[in-house]
Parts: structure tokens; sequence; C-alpha cells
């Protein structure tokens, strides 16, 4: 029809009749080709890149084909995206900024009146202003952590020794309340897996779980092998996740902590959707959440 002609020829007219699909688009052609009944397909117009949500349908001598411009629609959306991120950032920066102003204007206070006292209020308010920039510097690594993952560099190894290291990471750590306790099944896992990112994705969920374990609890950390593949389950003596908002802790953003970005756990599910794997959240019967992360052996 003419407003398809316009759109791909720009000029409007006879039909082009008699000429190939792959002459005029040669995008759609290949959706065509692949056998696939809809796709988004980039589409060159005189220099201009298109962007073309394509559907096909079979008729009685060929084949329909429809298509609709949405370049402008994914223009909007990632704008929209962009700034909703530049809000959050800011949100989160404005939370530590605070207490180190504070923190910062009554040294100044005590330093002109009561320079007496000084010595005590500088240890504490330094103390306060350096815990303030650390949680800085772990909000911009979730951030440009989430917003780029490294390319997966999938190797066989151990998957059982690899997550025993980062067990063991947590050993006697100073400032732990909680313990973290590890098992495997059998002792010896071997799989194909980025232990770099692997890895990151678990310190995620173990620190999520040592947040909202109480003192004396413990997180397990178990790794088992079944049915061709791999799991990863990180379980807590927390108070568990409302039903109605379980679905949803894995989305950007979102979190149910009063502090963070709300980002680990979506950083987590990419890093086991990179894998070939999912994630998923559930309640324990008696008490806690358990994550699990499940990726092919190979």
């Amino acid at each position: 029809n003419n407003s398809a002609q316009q759109l791909l020829l720009d000029r409007a007219g006879p039909a082009p009749l008699g000429l190939e699909l792959t002459a005029i688009a040669p995008p759609i052609a290949e959706l065509l080709a692949s056998g696939l009944s809809s796709g988004i397909v980039q589409y060159n117009k005189d220099g201009e890149l298109l962007t073309l949500a394509v559907k096909i349908a079979p008729a009685a001598d060929g084949h329909v084909i429809t298509f609709e411009d949405i370049t402008r629609q994914l223009v909007d959306q990632r704008q929209a995206a962009w700034s909703d991120v530049a809000r959050r950032i800011a949100h989160e920066i404005k939370n530590p900024l605070t207490p180190i102003r504070l923190s910062a204007e009554h040294m100044q206070e005590v330093w002109r009146h009561d320079r007496e006292h000084f010595g005590q209020v500088f240890e504490r308010c330094s103390s306060n202003i350096l815990q303030q920039v650390d949680e800085l510097q772990q909000i911009a690594r979730e951030f440009s952590t989430y917003s780029q993952i490294p390319r997966l560099e999938a190797r066989e190894g151990d998957l059982a020794a690899a997550m025993r290291e980062l067990a063991e990471t947590y050993r006697g750590a100073s400032g732990r309340a909680a313990e973290v306790r590890f098992s495997a099944q059998p002792e010896t896992i071997t799989a194909r897996f980025d232990a770099r990112l692997l890895r990151r994705a678990v310190r995620n969920l173990l620190e999520n779980s040592l947040r909202v374990t109480a003192p004396g609890g413990a997180v397990t950390l178990r790794v088992e092998a079944a049915d061709g593949n791999a799991r990863i389950a990180v379980a807590d003596q927390g108070p568990g996740v409302d039903a109605e908002v379980l679905p949803r802790i894995f989305d950007p953003y979102f979190s149910t902590h009063d502090s963070g970005t709300g980002l680990g756990l979506p950083i987590a599910r990419r890093i086991a959707e990179e894998h070939g794997g999912a994630i998923q959240a559930l309640n324990r019967p008696g008490g806690g959440l358990e994550v699990v992360i499940t990726i092919p052996r190979s």
C-alpha cells in the first residue's frame, strides 16, 4: 500500500511490482527467509536508520508483511529510561551527602567553640564521613556494573570449588554477626562458567542475606548438580519477603531495604541469564528467603 511504499521508498505512486523484496528491504527479506513470524529489524532509508516492527503471515500466493516504524517510540523509551536512571542516581547520592555535610558542619562548630572536645568529635564525625564515602563508592560500583556486565568468558572448572572459595572469604570477617555455611553435593561439580561474574552474582546474594539475618544466625550457600544443571542456592534466616512483592525483587531499582540501589538482585539475574540459566526466589517454610541460580553445566 501507499503508506508502506512511502515509508520504505519515500515516494508514492505505482507500486514497485516485480521487484524482489531483497532489493527493496533486505532486512525484511532476511526475516522472511528465517521462517520467523515477527521480529524487529533495522532499515537504512537514505542514510537514516529506522527500527521496524515486522509481522509476517502466510497467504495463498505468498506472504502478507506488515510493519510499523517504532524508531521514535524507542527513542522516547530510552530517554524516559535514562531520565528515570538519572533521578534514581541523584536520589541515591543525596542520601550519603546529607550526613557528610552535617558531620563537617559539626566539626567546624566544635572547632570554633569547644576545642577541648574536638578530638572525640573528630573521631566520630570522620568515621561517619568515611562510612558514607564507602557507601557512595558502592553506589557507583553497582550502577556501573548494572549498566555494563562484562562479556561472559566461560571456562570449564569446578563450580563447587569456586563457591567454596567465596564462602571462605566470609569466614572470620570482622563485623559479621552471622556466619556463612557451605555445602556441595557432590563435592566436585564440573561446569562451564565465568568464575568472576558468577562469584559477583552470588556475593550479591550473600550480602543481602547477611543484612537480614540476625546476630548468631547463619546464611547457607549450597551447590548441587541435577539433571545436567548446576544449582547455587543462598538461604537466610531473615523475615522473608511479602508474597505480593516477591515477583518484583529482581526488577531494577526495586528494594525491600531502606538503603542500597536495588541493583544487587538484577545484576545477579543478568549474570545468570548470560550463563543461559535463570534465577528464582522463594520464601522458606521455616522462615527466611532462598534465592537459587540454575545454570546448564555444559
